[in-house]
């Protein structure tokens, strides 16, 4: 079984992604995680930041779920650097996939993200990236 790992951030380009895994893999084939990253947390995380991070993680993610139904769904729920939270994680549970989608701006930097670039540079495992 596949580990596959979907970073989220709220926007409808990053539930893409969603559409992509469907696509290419049945239910029985893998277990996602769903991840939601909070970039403007605080360095010393306490009980209330960690509350309201995971409020709008609910907020994200429950669509993305909704839309994954009869697939194995985690969902994670990282702060302040999502690049490094995702490659943590990606280490951490031995994720044999990391699906993401590219930036909307424009730019050499910016043409995948400056998120998306970082993961593709230090991810221990494939990395796809979405298209729009």
């Amino acid at each position: 079984m596949k580990k596959i790992l979907i970073p989220l951030d709220g926007t409808e380009r990053s539930m893409s992604s969603i559409g992509l895994v469907k696509e290419y893999y049945k239910p029985e084939d893998i277990q996602l995680t769903l991840m939601y990253v909070k970039e403007d947390a605080q360095l010393f995380i306490d009980e209330k930041s960690f509350a309201e991070a995971e409020s709008e993680m609910q907020k994200i993610v429950c669509p993305a779920v909704q839309q994954l139904e009869g697939y194995q769904v985690n969902c994670e729920v990282g702060f302040v650097d999502p690049g490094k939270e995702i490659i943590k994680y990606a280490l951490s549970n031995k994720i044999d996939i990391i699906v993401m989608t590219k930036s909307t701006k424009k730019g050499i930097t910016r043409m995948i993200g400056s998120v998306t670039s970082y993961v593709v540079k230090h991810a221990p495992c494939i990395t796809m990236i979405v298209p729009e």
